[in-house]
C-alpha cells in the first residue's frame, strides 16, 4: 500500500510534468498552415536549378514580406514559442537514436566519469561531513541559479535588449529563456524516471527506487546544474569572447558545486546534469538562433581544385537583412 503523503508527491510532480508538456505540445499554433507554406518556398528556394539560362520566378508581393519577417518566438508569438519548445523536446529526447561513431569521444568518458561518481556518490558525502555553515552558505549560492531566477536574468537580458533596441542581447535573452525550459522540462523527466533519494534521505546511499513506488525522491539530476549550464551555454554561444565564457561557465559550476555542499545533491547528479545542461543549451542556439534563421545575408566560399584558385559567392537581400546576424557575425571573425 503506497502512504497518501507519497502518493501525493509523486503525483504532483507527474501532473506537473505532463501539464508542461501536453501545454507545449498540444496547444494550438496561430498560423501554422502558413508557416508550413513558407518553409516549402523557402526550400525550393534553395535547391539549385537544372538549367541555369531558365529565368527566376518572381516571388509573389505576400511571400517576399513573409521571408522579410520571419516569424521568431518572443511575446508577441507565444505559439510559436510552444512549438519550438516542443520541437526540442522531441529532438532532445529522441538524440540517442541519432548517436553516430565519432560521439563516442565524449560519450565513453562521460559515461564513465558518471558511473565512478555514482559509485563514490556516498562516500564523497561521508567524507564532506555536515557543516552547517557550509550547508547555509552552499544553499544561498545555489538559489542564484534557482528556475525563477536564471528565468528571471533572462527575462531581464531580453527586457534590456528591446528597450535600448539592442537585438542581440534580446536574442540571448529569448534563446535563454527558452533553453532553461527545456532544461527544466527534461529535468522534471528524468527525476520521474530515476526516483533517486537525496543524500539527506533514508539511509544517505542515494538509492534508485529504493523503494519501490512507496516514496518518491528527485535527486538525480540536479536541477540547478542542468538550468544553469544550459543559460551558460546560450550566453557564451551568443558572446563568444573567452571573458564571458569565463564568468559564464565559473558561475554555472558555482552552482553545481553549491548543490553538492550543500547535501541536496550528489556529485553524480551535478555532473549529470551539467553535461545536459550544456548540451540543451547548445541544441538550442544551433536550432534558434537568428543567425541560423533565413537572414538575407550568405557567405559560401568557393574552391576550384583544377584551375586552384580560391573566392566567395556573396548574397544580400536588403529587404531581409537582420543586423543581429551580421553583427555576430563581425564578433566571431574578430580576433580576441
Amino acid at each position: 500500500m503506497i502512504p497518501s503523503a507519497a502518493r501525493t508527491n509523486v503525483f504532483a510532480r507527474f501532473r506537473y510534468f505532463l501539464l508542461l508538456s501536453g501545454t507545449l505540445i498540444c496547444a494550438p499554433i496561430p498560423g501554422l498552415a502558413q508557416t508550413s507554406e513558407q518553409s516549402g518556398e523557402q526550400t525550393q528556394k534553395l535547391q539549385p536549378a537544372s538549367d541555369a539560362a531558365l529565368p527566376a520566378t518572381p516571388a509573389s508581393e505576400d511571400s517576399q514580406q513573409s521571408s522579410a519577417q520571419p516569424t521568431i518566438c518572443g511575446p508577441a508569438h507565444l505559439g510559436r514559442c510552444l512549438k519550438d519548445i516542443a520541437k526540442d523536446q522531441a529532438g532532445i529526447w529522441t538524440s540517442p537514436l541519432r548517436i553516430r561513431s565519432r560521439d563516442l569521444f565524449w560519450l565513453a568518458p562521460f559515461a564513465g566519469a558518471t558511473a565512478v561518481a555514482i559509485h563514490y556518490d556516498a562516500r564523497a558525502q561521508e567524507e564532506l561531513g555536515i557543516d552547517q555553515t557550509r550547508i547555509d552558505t552552499s544553499n544561498a549560492i545555489s538559489q542564484l541559479g534557482a528556475t525563477y531566477t536564471v528565468l528571471g536574468e533572462a527575462g531581464a537580458l531580453y527586457a534590456i535588449g528591446r528597450f535600448t533596441h539592442n537585438d542581440h542581447l534580446a536574442e540571448t535573452g529569448r534563446l535563454g529563456a527558452e533553453a532553461i525550459i527545456d532544461a527544466t522540462l527534461v529535468s522534471e523527466g528524468l527525476k520521474l524516471a530515476t526516483n533517486r533519494e537525496r543524500p539527506d534521505e533514508g539511509n544517505g546511499t542515494g538509492g534508485f527506487w529504493p523503494h519501490g513506488t512507496r516514496s518518491f525522491s528527485d535527486s538525480f539530476p540536479s536541477g540547478h546544474a542542468i538550468e544553469s549550464w544550459a543559460f551558460a551555454r546560450v550566453i557564451a554561444s551568443e558572446y563568444p569572447n573567452k571573458l564571458t565564457q569565463v564568468g559564464v561557465y565559473a558561475f554555472a559550476t558555482a552552482i553545481s558545486i553549491s548543490r553538492v555542499t550543500s547535501r541536496r545533491h550528489f556529485p553524480s547528479d551535478a555532473l549529470v546534469g551539467s553535461v545536459l545542461g550544456y548540451l540543451i543549451g547548445g541544441y538550442v542556439v544551433r536550432h534558434h538562433a537568428a543567425e541560423y534563421v533565413d537572414s538575407g545575408f550568405s557567405f559560401i566560399p568557393v574552391v576550384d581544385v583544377q584551375t586552384q584558385t580560391y573566392g566567395a559567392s556573396i548574397e544580400l537581400h536588403p529587404g531581409q537583412v537582420r543586423m543581429p546576424n551580421l553583427r555576430r557575425f563581425a564578433i566571431r571573425t574578430h580576433p580576441n
